[in-house]
């Protein structure tokens, strides 16, 4: 057992959406091919109440040790350096315990304790880097570098991204324009990695499977939402604000409803959506065809089964080249048509290769067979799961 003990180190809860769609599904999938892991996660505490019990069932089924620790979200920063103090100092304690034989950090923060660890005690680390994190966080609007502390915290970071790409066993990215980012030197002139893979955010198409939603669900879930048996649905799941294109969304909603009578925009969000509502009047869309749900991920499927069209607009600014949005990946298992900006990640290539190449107006509504037969060749746990296995096989 311990020749294949990995430490799995996330900043991102378990009991938050993305742990529970882009963690936990690819640890389940490696536990069965003979690996056994333990988790260290930062648990917001709302989420924490309400997802722990099912958390706890699935990591316990799998094999799992779960270490789920209290995130700190105030004061900013010194939250941040307080929760980086604790995660390296328990990190370094189950290190010495169990004696793992490799260190898998995702994002940022959990990698500095990954690179504690490695210089300590020799052991691999793996920089599942996700995406240009210090940039996203600029480019976002959450350190305005008009302001003298997030300016330090934002060089402080990009100099330990220099050490963390030099010093990493192997890093993992999200999409082929990050590789190339990379090997290009065109990330601050980086050095280049070891070893790069390139795994896309992946999706669990047993899960998003409209074969398992009944006629008779679909439409339960209409009429609890007011929509109209006739009435089509465009549908947008995720975050709100940032680098999310919410009013230009609600301009293609609007320019939808236009040609077309009887749509409605179902957003699919756990964020306060005061701002879309008040974009929603300065560009004069009733709100009555606005539906906003905040839905558990189980719940997921059934409401994009309600979907004609999908929808994702992200600002294509230059950290979102190495973005894989997750919800491209839900819409095509769900057989959804999608709309997409341009100039995010792989996105272009990918709705080309898929046959949704016009980027502005989509004619193909309705569950598309094909997408869910291109999501299940590209996005699917199984294409994510070869690459893993490859990266770990630096702890065998």
């Amino acid at each position: 057992m311990r020749a294949r003990l990995i430490l799995y180190i996330s900043y991102d809860g378990l009991t938050d959406p993305l742990g529970q769609s882009q963690v936990l599904p690819y640890l389940i999938a490696l536990s069965a091919q003979g690996y056994y892991f333990h988790i260290l996660s930062f648990e917001k505490e709302a989420a924490y109440q309400e997802n722990k019990s099912i958390i706890d069932k699935l990591t316990s089924d799998a094999n799992i040790v779960w270490h789920g620790m209290n995130y700190h979200k105030s004061p900013p920063i010194l939250s941040t350096v307080y929760d980086s103090l604790r995660m390296k100092a328990i990190a370094t304690k189950l290190h010495a315990e169990f004696q793992f034989k490799a260190i898998w950090c995702r994002s940022y923060i959990p990698a500095l304790a990954g690179l504690y660890l490695k210089k300590r005690f020799r052991v691999p680390f793996i920089f599942d880097m996700r995406g240009f994190w210090p940039d996203e966080r600029v480019e976002g609007g959450s350190w305005p570098q008009s302001n003298p502390v997030f300016r330090a915290v934002y060089r402080y970071f990009k100099q330990k991204e220099q050490l963390l790409l030099a010093e990493a066993d192997h890093v993992v990215v999200l999409t082929n324009k990050a590789k190339e980012i990379l090997e290009m030197r065109q990330l601050h002139d980086n050095p280049v990695p070891k070893a790069i893979s390139v795994v896309p955010c992946c999706v669990d198409s047993e899960l998003f499977d409209p074969s398992r939603i009944s006629v008779k669900q679909k439409s339960e879930a209409r009429a609890a939402l007011g929509i109209g048996e006739s009435e089509r649905v465009l549908v947008y799941a995720g975050s709100l604000g940032t680098w999310y294109m919410v009013r230009e969304m609600l301009e293609y909603f609007a320019g939808l409803s236009e040609r077309t009578q009887g749509w409605k925009f179902l957003v699919l969000t756990k964020d306060n959506p005061e701002q879309l509502y008040r974009d929603a009047d300065e560009l004069i869309v009733a709100r009555k065809n606005i539906i906003v749900r905040s839905c558990k991920r189980a719940e997921m499927p059934l409401y994009l089964s309600l979907g004609d069209l999908a929808i994702s607009y992200i600002q294509p600014v230059f950290s979102k080249q190495a973005s894989s949005p997750t919800k491209l990946a839900e819409y095509m298992a769900m057989g959804l048509p999608v709309v997409c900006s341009e100039g995010v990640g792989d996105v272009d290539k990918l709705m080309r290769e898929a046959g949704l190449s016009d980027l502005k107006v989509s004619t193909k509504l309705g569950v598309a067979p094909f997408l869910r037969d291109f999501a299940r060749n590209r996005f699917s746990l199984d294409v994510a799961l070869k690459v893993y296995l490859e990266v770990l096989s630096l702890s065998d």
